[in-house]
């Protein structure tokens, strides 16, 4: 795999996709607040769509936005119930204890040490919290390794199940090549959180920073979710089965009687 090239085209897709086209840029916008459609944009540029498509059918494209948003929640479910379970416990045990009705700041070290040391349900609680959280982290890793391809599976094929041929993505995976697929996942992984890093840095402007961070973040968003869509798309391309070619010395019909 050509990252570099890689890089490259999805930039220059989404740089095509909305500089000096203001209306689409403006409407994806909008989109984002009926995330479904924004959602459905992603699935049409999954299917390979080039140059960025128009904004039409909005009907369906609000239908494909769902389709998505359920696959999305299929893989990720155990996850979410894994942080739900890892905080259930604890919230629990802190309701229970007391604790949140102790003035510590009333009380000696020793106090504070000694009312700690007596409710060792806490300690037991804020544990078991901990370890679900990891597990829930690697878990989580290990979902995304297949749903990075599962969304784009699901948009070529318009089956939702077809998100879930676990098979079929491993074989992909096999064409890519593992290394070359988890350097993929790295890279795209790396180049989200340095987005997540500039948008962060308006909030150390005072007063204004959050407002500032809030307007970039709307208008730079859009074409982040393009550069992502059409990464992915390139990485599932990469690993699709090769249709067999005709030799040239083979002729392309079968020979007459």
């Amino acid at each position: 795999m050509d990252f570099g090239s890689m890089l490259d085209d999805s930039f220059a897709y989404a740089r095509e996709g909305v500089w000096e086209k203001w209306r689409r840029w403006v409407f994806l916008i909008l989109c984002m607040i009926i995330f479904p459609l924004i959602l459905g944009y992603m699935v049409r540029i999954y299917r390979g769509e080039k140059p960025a498509p128009e904004l039409s059918d909005l009907g369906t494209l609000f239908v494909d936005g769902l389709k998505l948003l359920l696959v999305h929640i299929i893989y990720f479910l155990p996850v979410i119930l894994l942080v739900i379970l890892a905080f259930v416990p604890m919230v629990s045990t802190l309701l229970t204890s007391g604790l949140l009705s102790q003035d510590f700041g009333s009380m000696s070290d020793y106090q504070t040490e000694r009312w700690l040391s007596s409710h060792p349900e806490l300690l037991s609680a804020a544990g078991l919290m901990v370890l679900l959280l990891l597990i829930a982290i690697v878990l989580a890793i290990i979902i995304s390794i297949f749903s990075f391809l599962g969304v784009v599976r699901f948009a070529r094929t318009r089956s939702i199940s077809e998100a879930f041929n676990f098979s079929a993505i491993l074989a992909q995976i096999g064409r890519i090549g593992w290394v070359n697929y988890i350097l993929a996942l790295v890279v795209i992984t790396i180049i989200g959180f340095i987005f997540g890093m500039v948008l962060n840095i308006f909030s150390f402007i005072p007063v204004i920073g959050g407002f500032i961070g809030i307007l970039v973040m709307t208008v730079l968003y859009v074409p982040f979710i393009l550069f992502s869509a059409r990464f992915s798309a390139l990485v599932y391309e990469a690993g699709e089965e090769k249709s067999p070619q005709l030799s040239s010395g083979t002729a392309a019909f079968s020979p007459g009687p």
